[in-house]
């Protein structure tokens, strides 16, 4: 027997519920003619006939009949095994693992551990700091999330999804005043590097010396505490995001001509961007991120 078609067992179980070709193609959006016509295919390649025309319409044969239940049937099962599985973000018991630039982790890993614990009471979630394997981790599906900014040179296999804008600043320490861009820029500057953004190219600082500007870089560190230290003495200048405001701090937006915008984003492995978790995730770290700026 030649494969049947999948819509022809669904017609053929309306039209023995209704027995009408009329009110079998007006649930199908067809007409009465290409229900008849789908019936004579499915009858031509079960070789029995299907229905009877009676004066109260048309009725399943007894052949039909002994196949209706196991149809039935064989449609619930399919419609299951194509339909999405549910996900219910409190009963989730497995493992979660985030990779976060450190700033984040640093100032906000708190308050995304008590939010993810609250929407994943049951899994078991493990907050670790962006480093030079987490790509690859993503990638294997060894983390569930990394959160940073939008890379252009990251790898296609992993997904990007925008969680905020953002953009980068000149901060310096209050004790200094609100200066100029143009007098911070005199000041010795700190470069921080952030894994998995800026370790191999500092886009701020090509972008001044493209401009013939060329900020003194007196001290590169991987730690923005120690970073923020060094600037409250009042003697550097750093540029960072505008996100990483901290009160002890003054910003100084740069001019229209020399700023760069950013996106704060969350990375997941492209064959996961549809899956519950990682959307789940997603929003969690979304909702805490906005709500600190």
């Amino acid at each position: 027997m030649e494969s049947i078609d999948l819509n022809l067992l669904r017609t053929f179980v309306l039209l023995c519920q209704s027995n009408s070709l009329k009110r079998a193609g007006m649930k199908l959006g067809i007409s009465e003619s290409a229900v008849s016509k789908q019936m004579t295919k499915l009858r031509d390649q079960l070789g029995h006939p299907l229905f009877e025309r009676t004066i109260e319409g048309l009725r399943p044969t007894h052949y039909s009949k002994s196949i209706l239940p196991n149809i039935e049937h064989a449609l619930s099962l399919m419609h299951s095994a194509t339909s999405p599985v549910t996900f219910d973000s409190a009963t989730y018991d497995g493992s979660i693992t985030l990779a976060f630039f450190a700033y984040t982790l640093e100032f906000s890993g708190v308050d995304l551990f008590r939010e993810l614990s609250t929407t994943f009471p049951k899994a078991q979630i493990e907050l670790k700091t962006w480093a030079s394997d987490t790509e690859q981790k993503l990638e294997e599906g060894g983390i569930t999330l990394g959160v940073h900014f939008l890379n252009e040179d990251r790898s296609t296999n992993i997904f990007q999804k925008r969680i905020m804008a953002d953009q980068l600043v000149i901060a310096v320490s209050k004790s200094l005043g609100q200066l100029t861009w143009e007098e911070a820029l005199q000041l010795p500057f700190i470069k921080i590097r952030s894994q998995g953004w800026n370790e191999d190219r500092y886009r701020y600082l090509e972008m001044l010396k493209s401009s013939g500007i060329e900020p003194h870089i007196s001290i590169t560190v991987d730690n923005f505490s120690v970073a923020r230290q060094i600037l409250e003495q009042g003697e550097h200048a750093c540029v960072l995001s505008d996100s990483w405001k901290d009160a002890s701090l003054n910003t100084i937006e740069p001019p229209k001509e020399f700023r760069i915008d950013l996106n704060l984003v969350s990375c997941m492995r492209l064959v996961d961007r549809q899956s519950p978790l990682n959307l789940a995730v997603h929003d969690v770290v979304k909702r805490v991120m906005l709500q600190s700026r």
